[in-house]
C-alpha cells in the first residue's frame, strides 16, 4: 500500500510516504493520499502524524538506496556497477572530477532535504496534535529528530568537506540555509540527536498509537522509547567518532559514552542485532535496492581478504568481466538479483563495536581497541586474535580491514568516510582505476544547488 502526500509552501516536495513493510506489516494508517496543506495546517491528529512519520521513514529507506550504496562503495574501491548502458558509474566516480550536473554529482542530495522538510512539519505540528498524549507526542519528536539526524549524516557522508545545509527554508521566499563545513555540520547533527534523546526519555514505556516498521523489531526491540533511544545513541556514537576524526579530540570520549549507552554487546553470540531496512515484493512496496546483476566487487576486495576469513562467503569468484574500462573476477552474494527481500542494516552490533574500537584508537587506548577489534574478527571472521597493538597505525590498518569485510555493502558509507579521514585517497594507498583517476572521496555540490545560491557554495 502507498501513501502519497503533498503540502505546498509548508511541506514542499516531501515525496512518497509508502510504508516500510508489506501490507501485512502495515502501521494501520488510513489512505490519506494527497493530504492538502489546509488539512495539515488545521492541525495534526494520530492518523496524519503517523502518515507523516511513515513518509519520513520511507524517505530514509529510499535515500539509502542503490545510488547511495553504490556511489559510496565505488569511490571507496569496494564495488563496481558495470552497467553496459551507463559508463559514468565508473568513469566519473573513479575517473575525471565528478560532473555536478550529472546523475552522479547531483545524486544523493535532494531526498535528504525532502526528509528534513517532512521532519520540520512534524516537529512544528506535533505539539498540538489531537488524540495524542504528551508522551506520544514526545515519542514522535524523538523518532523524528533521530531520523532527521540520520538523513543529514548521510548527506554529509557523501559531500564531506564540501559541506551541507542542516535545515531547509520554510517557504520558497525564505533565504537559503547556510552550507556548513564538516565540524559545524557534525556538531549540528550531534545536537539534533541529543534533542531526540531528550524527547525519547520523556516518551514513556511505549509509542502508544505510533507504530514503526518491522525492521525495528526483527533483530532487537527498538520499537519502543527505551529501545529507540539505544538506536539514537548508536547514531550519536558514529557522529562523535567522526567529530573526533575531524579534530575534536573530546568527541572520542563522547563517542565511547554514547556507544556504551547504545545496544553494543560484545557478549552476543552473533553480532547481527540492530535496526534494519526491510523490503517486499508486494504491490506498491520497495524491493531490495542492491539486488542487481550489474554489481561486481572491485578486485582489491577479493584479492585482499585473509585466508580462512569466514566473510569470504560474501565473495564469489567468476570468469573475468571487462567493461567500462575496468575488469574484475569477483561478484558478491550481497547483490544477488534473486534476493529481492533481504534486509539491509541501518546500524548493527558489529558496527558499534568497531566504532568503539575506532574511538579507543583515537584516545590512544590500544589495549581496549584490540579487544573490541578481536570480538568482530573472531565472531564474524573466525580468525585468530590480533596481538595487542603497539601503534595507532597498525590498529587503524586492522580497523579498516575488519570494517571493510564485516560492513561490505551495508547501510552506510563506512569505508568512504574512513579512507577520507585517514588520508588514504591517494596513489600510495589505492590502485589507480582509470588513467585519469581523480581519487574522488566526495561528491560535489549539485549544479542545481550551486545555481540556486548564485554560485556561492562556500561552507561555513
Amino acid at each position: 500500500m502507498r501513501y502519497l502526500f503533498k503540502r505546498s509552501a509548508v511541506v514542499a516536495a516531501v515525496g512518497s510516504a509508502a510504508l516500510f513493510a508489506a501490507c501485512k506489516d502495515s502501521t494501520s494508517v488510513p489512505d490519506l493520499n494527497n493530504v492538502s496543506s489546509a488539512t495539515i495546517a488545521g492541525g495534526l491528529n494520530a492518523a496524519t502524524a503517523q502518515l507523516l512519520l511513515s513518509g519520513l521513514l520511507n524517505n530514509n529507506r529510499t535515500n539509502n538506496g542503490f545510488r547511495y550504496l553504490v556511489f559510496a562503495e565505488t569511490m571507496a574501491r569496494d564495488v563496481y556497477n558495470l552497467d553496459p548502458a551507463e559508463s559514468r558509474f565508473i568513469t566519473e566516480l573513479l575517473g575525471v572530477p565528478i560532473d555536478p550536473s550529472a546523475f552522479t554529482g547531483g545524486g544523493s542530495w535532494l531526498g535528504y532535504f525532502q526528509s528534513i522538510r517532512t521532519g520540520k512539519a512534524l516537529l512544528e505540528g506535533i505539539g498540538s496534535a489531537q488524540g495524542l498524549s504528551a508522551q506520544e507526542q514526545a515519542g514522535v519528536r524523538g523518532i523524528t529528530h533521530t531520523i532527521m539526524a540520520l538523513e543529514l549524516l548521510r548527506a554529509w557522508e557523501m559531500r564531506g568537506n564540501n559541506g551541507i545545509p542542516v535545515t531547509v527554508p520554510n517557504t520558497i521566499n525564505d533565504p537559503v540555509s547556510p552550507i556548513l563545513c564538516t565540524p559545524n555540520a557534525l556538531a549540528a547533527i550531534s545536537a539534533i540527536l541529543d534533542s531526540g534523546a531528550t524527547d525519547l526519555a520523556a516518551a514513556g514505556s511505549s509509542f502508544g498509537q505510533i507504530q514503526l516498521p518491522a525492521g525495528f523489531s526483527t533483530n532487537g526491540s527498538f520499537d519502543n522509547p527505551a529501545g529507540f533511544l539505544k538506536f539514537n545513541r548508536a547514531i550519536k556514537g558514529q557522529v562523535e567518532v567522526y567529530r573526533g576524526l575531524a579534530g575534536n579530540a573530546a568527541s572520542f570520549t563522547a563517542a565511547v559514552t554514547a556507544l556504551n549507552a547504545s545496544f553494543l554487546d560484545t557478549t552476543a553470540t552473533t553480532l547481527t542485532g540492530g535496526v534494519y531496512y526491510t523490503y517486499s515484493t508486494a504491490p506498491g512496496e520497495t524491493q531490495r535496492p542492491i539486488a542487481a546483476s550489474t554489481i561486481y566487487l572491485n578486485p582489491s576486495v577479493g584479492d585482499s581478504i585473509q585466508a580462512g576469513d569466514l566473510r569470504a562467503a560474501k565473495i564469489k569468484t567468476i570468469a573475468r568481466v571487462t567493461r567500462n574500462n575496468v575488469q574484475t573476477t569477483y561478484t558478491t552474494t550481497l547483490s544477488d538479483p534473486a534476493n529481492l527481500t533481504g534486509p539491509i542494516p541501518i546500524i548493527r552490533n558489529a558496527e558499534l563495536i568497531l566504532l568503539r574500537a575506532q574511538a579507543e584508537i583515537g584516545l590512544g587506548q590500544l589495549d581496549a581497541a584490540t579487544r573490541d577489534l578481536n570480538v568482530v574478527r573472531r565472531k564474524e571472521g573466525g580468525l585468530p586474535n590480533y596481538a595487542t597493538f603497539t601503534s595507532a597505525t597498525a590498529a587503524i590498518n586492522a580497523l579498516l580491514y575488519e570494517k571493510r569485510y564485516s560492513l561490505l555493502l551495508e547501510g552506510g558509507a563506512h569505508r568512504l568516510v574512513d579512507l577520507r579521514f585517514y588520508n588514504r585517497f591517494n596513489a600510495t594507498n589505492l590502485r589507480k582505476e582509470q588513467s585519469a583517476d581523480a581519487f574522488n572521496s566526495v561528491l560535489p555540490i549539485p549544479k542545481t544547488e550551486i545555481d540556486l545560491r548564485g554560485g556561492n557554495v562556500t561552507c561555513q
